[in-house]
């Protein structure tokens, strides 16, 4: 899987980095949101995006918006990063601007795994969801398509209404 670390915090990016190479993911980690977009613009969508949401210059809400605002970008996934001192109403921000999932620094191997091993389960789920929204099953028996929406007598053409 390739995955994005986007943090202004170089410990962070390296606990992130560790981790995920152990696991055997592809990474690459930036700094700053600006390169870590070009980057994005240049080689495609990663996989899986690691977004803090205190950066310099374009902070982690401005980078959920502008990648929620790119057809490219939206099957990839965001887990925000969160300092200890955020409170519930930053996760909830978080989430509202498009981060599926949020983790609380300090980094803790363990949870970090448990997010890689959900990942391809949510992804699937997520495409199963897009591919009810574009075919959608009609469960009303075709009663919305006939005039008057009568009830079909089981000859051809021919409506009991």
């Amino acid at each position: 899987m390739h995955v994005i670390v986007l943090d202004s915090s170089p410990t962070s990016r390296k606990i992130l980095e560790v981790i995920l190479r152990r696991e055997g993911h592809r990474v690459a980690c930036f700094g700053d949101s600006l390169e870590a977009l070009r980057a994005l613009s240049r080689h495609g969508p990663a996989d899986l995006l690691f977004l803090a949401l205190d950066l310099p210059r374009m902070d982690g809400f401005d980078v959920l918006k502008y990648l929620r605002g790119e057809p490219r970008f939206r099957t990839m996934e965001t887990i925000a990063l969160l300092d200890g001192r955020d409170g519930i109403l930053v996760c909830l921000k978080a989430r509202l601007a498009g981060a599926r999932q949020v983790v609380t620094k300090p980094l803790v191997r363990q949870r970090i795994a448990v997010l890689l091993t959900e990942y391809p389960r949510r992804r699937i789920s997520d495409q199963e969801a897009n591919q009810r929204e574009e075919h959608p099953a009609r469960d009303d028996g075709g009663l919305a398509s006939r005039p008057g929406g009568g009830v079909p007598d089981g000859t051809a053409g021919t409506t009991i209404v």
